[in-house]
Formats: C-alpha cells, sequence, structure tokens
C-alpha cells in the first residue's frame, strides 16, 4: 500500500533528452504528479534529495525510473528538481516535479540517448550527453547514478556560469551523494530491523493449508525494490466453533513504523476474536485502534477486509476497511464482489461498517488480495483489477480441480513499487472431511515477509 487511499531548464526532444524547461500538457503533470507523491512516500530519502537540490544554482533534476515488465526503462518522471530550472511556460521548479518523458517527447525514448539512461542506471557509470543546440543556446546534460535514479544536470555552453559558480555546484553535488550515500545506509539499518520484526511475527505457509471446510493458500510477493519491506498481512484462523475467521490488510507505508502498526492489528485481530467473530465488528474495534494510534503517529492508516466462514452452510460473510474487492469464481466465470460500505481505518472515528453475505459452493474460488496485485504505473486500477480477473479465469480453465497451484504459478511478477500479499480460499468437498477433527482450533497467520 503506497498511500492512505481507498480502492475508492531547456527541452530538446531532437537531441537532449528529457529536460527541465519542458512544457509538458497540464493533464499529463496532474497525472504524472500522483504518481511522484507515491515514490516520495516510498522513498523518505527523497526529501532530502530536494533539499539538497535547493541549494544548488542551476538546472538540475532528480529522476525516477519506471521500469516495463522485463525490468528496461521506460519512463522517466521527475521527483524533484533545483528552483532555477524554468520551463518554455514559465512554470519553474518543484512545479515541473511529475514531468513524464514518454508523454510529452516519445521520441527520446527511441532515440541513441535512452540506451545511455538505460546504461547509467544499471552500470553506475556516470556520462555526458551533447552538446546539442536548442533555443539559441548550446547544452550538455550529465548523468548520474544516484541511489535508485538519476540526477541530471544541464550546463549552457555558449553562456557558461561563472568558475566560481560551477565549482560551488559541482562541490555541493558531491556533498549531495555523500549525505545520501550515509542516509542510505541508515535506511538498510532499518530495512533489516523490519525483515526480522516480520520473521518473528509468522511466517508464510508454504503450500496450501486445510482448515474447517477450506483449502487456503497464501502468496506473498515482495516488491521488485528489495529495500521496501511493507506493512501487509494477513490472518487464518480456525474457531472453537467449528468456523473460520479470514483476513487481509495493508497497512501505508514501509519500513519498521508498517511492519510494527502491522503486528500491532494482526495481534488485536486475534485478541478482539475472542469476543466477537462479527467481521464489522471486527473493523470497528479495529477502525477505533487505528485512529487512537493516528493521534500519536499522523502517517498511520490502513486497508483490510476480514471474512468468516461457516462450512456447514458454506457461507462466507465479510466486510472492508478501503480495500479492493474480492475476486470471486462461480460456475468457471470469475468477477469481483460489490463491496459493502467501510472508509480506511484510521480515517473516521465512529465509522460504521457493513456485512455482506455469499454463499461458497464447492468448485468456487475466493480471492482476497492487498492493492500491490492491482496497481501499476502503467495501467488504472480498474484495468489491473481486470487483469486479475482474467488470471482466475485462466486458472480455473487450466485446471478445475487445482486452480489454486495455477493461480499462484500466474502469479509470480511482484509489482515493482509494492508488495502484494494474496489469500485464496476453496470449499473442501467435505465428502471425507471430518470438521470434528478442527475442534481445537488451529491458527496460520502472519505478516508478508
Amino acid at each position: 500500500m503506497r498511500g492512505a487511499h481507498t480502492y475508492a531548464g531547456p527541452a530538446d526532444t531532437r537531441s537532449a533528452g528529457w529536460h527541465p524547461a519542458a512544457e509538458p500538457p497540464r493533464a499529463t503533470l496532474d497525472r504524472a504528479a500522483v504518481g511522484v507523491a507515491a515514490v516520495r512516500r516510498r522513498e523518505p530519502w527523497l526529501a532530502t534529495v530536494q533539499q539538497v537540490l535547493d541549494a544548488i544554482p542551476g538546472a538540475a533534476a532528480f529522476l525516477a525510473p519506471v521500469r516495463d515488465r522485463s525490468g528496461r526503462l521506460a519512463d522517466l518522471v521527475v521527483a524533484a528538481v533545483t528552483p532555477e530550472a524554468v520551463s518554455p511556460g514559465g512554470r519553474r521548479g518543484a512545479q515541473l516535479v511529475g514531468t513524464r518523458a514518454a508523454l510529452y517527447s516519445p521520441q527520446t525514448l527511441a532515440s541513441d540517448r535512452w540506451p545511455i539512461y538505460q546504461h547509467v542506471l544499471d552500470s553506475g557509470e556516470p556520462a555526458t550527453v551533447g552538446p546539442f543546440d536548442h533555443t539559441g543556446g548550446r547544452y550538455s546534460v550529465r548523468v548520474h547514478r544516484l541511489g535508485d535514479g538519476l540526477l541530471m544536470t544541464w550546463l549552457r555552453h555558449d553562456a557558461p556560469a561563472p568558475p566560481d559558480r560551477e565549482a560551488s555546484t559541482e562541490l555541493r553535488l558531491a556533498e549531495m551523494e555523500r549525505e545520501l550515500a550515509e542516509h542510505r545506509r541508515d535506511l538498510a539499518a532499518e530495512h533489516e530491523m523490519a525483515v526480522r520484526l516480520q520473521h518473528i511475527i509468522l511466517p508464510i505457509p508454504e503450500g496450501p493449508i486445510e482448515l474447517p471446510g477450506l483449502r487456503v493458500a497464501v502468496r506473498y510477493l515482495p516488491a521488485g525494490q528489495q529495500s521496501r519491506v511493507g506493512g501487509d498481512w494477513y490472518h487464518a484462523a480456525a474457531l472453537p466453533d467449528g468456523s473460520v475467521l479470514l483476513a487481509v490488510g495493508d497497512v501505508a507505508g514501509h519500513g519498521t513504523p508498517a511492519a510494527t502498526f502491522m503486528a500491532q492489528l494482526r495481534h488485536a485481530l486475534r485478541a478482539l476474536a475472542v469476543t466477537t467473530t462479527d467481521p464489522a465488528r471486527l473493523l470497528g474495534h479495529l477502525n477505533r485502534l487505528t485512529c487512537d494510534l493516528e493521534r500519536e503517529n499522523p502517517e498511520i492508516s490502513a486497508t483490510a477486509v476480514i471474512a468468516r466462514y461457516e462450512p456447514q452452510r458454506r457461507v462466507l460473510t465479510w466486510a472492508q476497511a478501503g480495500h479492493p474487492p474480492p475476486v470471486f469464481s462461480h460456475a468457471k466465470r470469475a468477477a469481483a464482489l460489490e463491496r459493502p460500505p467501510g472508509p480506511v481505518l484510521g480515517v473516521v472515528e465512529d465509522a460504521r461498517y457493513v456485512n455482506a453475505t455469499l454463499e461458497l459452493d464447492f468448485g468456487d474460488m475466493l480471492l482476497f488480495y492487498t492493492d500491490g496485485l492491482i496497481e501499476d504505473r502503467q495501467r488504472s486500477l480498474d484495468e489491473g483489477l481486470q487483469a486479475v480477473i482474467a488470471t482466475v479465469d485462466e486458472a480455473v480453465a487450466a485446471s478445475s480441480t487445482h486452480p489454486l497451484i495455477q493461480l499462484f504459478d500466474r502469479f509470480r511478477r511482484p509489482n515493482p513499487e509494492d508488495d502484494t500479499c494474496i489469500l485464496a480460499i476453496r470449499p473442501l468437498t467435505g465428502l471425507t472431511r471430518d470438521l470434528r477433527r478442527f475442534a481445537t482450533p488451529q491458527i496460520v497467520s502472519g505478516p508478508t515477509r
């Protein structure tokens, strides 16, 4: 979960590639800015990058890469920029954040400069593009890898900066690299601590597990950027009355804070299940807990879906809090379930959550997941959801008897930007199952690693 949301400089496009003075259409800028806001939530050190760029004279910018499914560079989006970068249309500094190369200068992606940017990202070797002529001036672009992105600076040759100013800029850039290297080491230590916390709580089961009347499978796909530790979690527990409590949740943010809050929610759910197993009431309790914690940490929020399955009746009762809709496969056709009302946890203190019910037939399959499965910069949420539905249909068509294996074989590609937790269930046939053997509560729950 990249943020708390419901599922609810001149440019020479002929020879220079991206330049901070380019003039993107307003619709393009607005759309891309949303992506950059998400990048900054995932990359706390970008605030440090911007602070350093604020103090640097001239035109420079830090660009975040967008990669395609094969890992190749597909786009560059401005994530931080110096105040002196100006577009021909008059936009300056922070107004340029969100500019995307692919939308206003697609020819750049097909030029001989694009492989240079790819090489700098992959090798870490700096490069210079140009000189080139543009709008009455002659420029060069220096490209350095900085963290996971590119730092670009633009130099004008026919109107050079004073020597002392250029030297000051170079020294400040070197200082930036030292500052950010130290900051990234701190983040690496935090990452290791968060990973240990997740492993301590409970691991992901290696294969499908059996609970009363259900076969349950869990898959965790870590973010493509391995430094990200998220707050995705799941819960699957057999209750004393023979029913099953299921949950999938997603905490906003990454690192130790997200992992810690994830652990608090999961343990709270287990404790609350002693008093009630009603999904809507459980979400209400978790929401009040989140609101209390949010007073201490304004960044806290989360989404979740909770369900209770009664195997004797094959009825599933579920409620959700700002979470993506479950995907239900019935008669070999999958569709997203209509969600009952319920806001994100931690936003409205007296929020009301509503239950919905679903009857499961033998052969049906139900998929719970976190938003990393459907979120992608290259497509909308609806497009991502339709892709998941198509994948479920393919899995069922390939093997109606073992669709869980087929399904998880197809869900191997991680989202490069976010963790993903998937929990899939199928009713057991019941012909050879004796539910009395589940009288002792069995709990399989834990965070995503």
